[in-house]
Formats: structure tokens, C-alpha cells, sequence
């Protein structure tokens, strides 16, 4: 079939194939600007994603930081505890020692006093013993 007017079916099927690309690239642009939009709320959504990671970051240093300063003055109380324990057990000790040493002298003392009294009843019976003691005559 030919057209009546020469070159009209021409027109015509130009007419559909740009109607055709117009509506082709209306659509891309609509998918064009829909990617925008959805790359624009992931950046946002990756920019929100790293303050909070930021910020958990920054708030873990500081729990990690306040447990260490915890952690150490509890160390250094019970390193001081342990050390004035163990000057305590000293200053027992030479106490101990010294009122060791006091009861060692008062027995050292008590005993040269037996001493000497058992040398004296030593004395006594050896004079008791003499002048009991009758010799016959030779």
C-alpha cells in the first residue's frame, strides 16, 4: 500500500521511532534521577554510619580508658595494703624479737641466780658434811 501522499508513511514511522526515544529517554532520565536520590540517602546513610561508628569508638577509649584508671588504683591500694602488711609483720617481728630477747635475759638472769644459790647450798652441805663427818683416829 502506498500513502496517498508521497513520503507521509516516512514521517510517520519517524514520528513512532522518536516518540519511541523520547519516551525511552524520559524514563531514563526518571531512573537516572531515582539513582541520584538513592545515592545521595546511601551517602547520607554511610555518613551517619560513620559518625556512629566515630562515636562507639570515641565512647569504648574512654570505658577502656576509665576501666584502666580503675584497674590501676586498685592495683595500687592493694599493693599498699600488701606493703604496709608486710611492715606490719616486721615491726611485729622486732617487737616479737625484742620481747624475746627480754624474756631470754630475765631467764639467763634467773638462772645465774639458781646458779649461784646451788652453789651456795653446795657450800652448806659440803660444811654440814664436815662437821658431821667424824673421822676415827688413825
Amino acid at each position: 500500500m502506498a500513502s496517498p501522499v508521497p513520503g507521509t508513511s516516512n514521517v510517520k514511522l519517524f514520528q513512532e521511532a522518536h516518540s519511541f526515544l523520547q519516551n525511552i529517554s524520559a524514563e531514563i532520565e526518571v531512573l537516572k534521577q531515582e539513582v541520584l536520590q538513592d545515592h545521595e540517602l546511601r551517602k547520607l546513610e554511610v555518613a551517619e554510619a560513620r559518625r556512629k561508628l566515630e562515636q562507639e569508638k570515641f565512647e569504648r577509649r574512654e570505658q577502656i580508658s576509665r576501666l584502666r584508671n580503675e584497674f590501676e588504683e586498685f592495683v595500687n591500694r592493694k599493693a599498699d595494703r600488701v606493703l604496709e602488711e608486710v611492715e606490719e609483720m616486721k615491726a611485729s617481728d622486732k617487737k616479737d624479737d625484742t620481747s624475746q630477747q627480754k624474756q631470754i635475759e630475765y631467764i639467763v638472769h634467773d638462772m645465774e641466780m639458781l646458779r649461784g644459790d646451788l652453789f651456795s647450798i653446795q657450800a652448806a652441805w659440803g660444811k654440814l658434811a664436815a662437821n658431821c663427818l667424824v673421822l676415827p683416829p688413825e
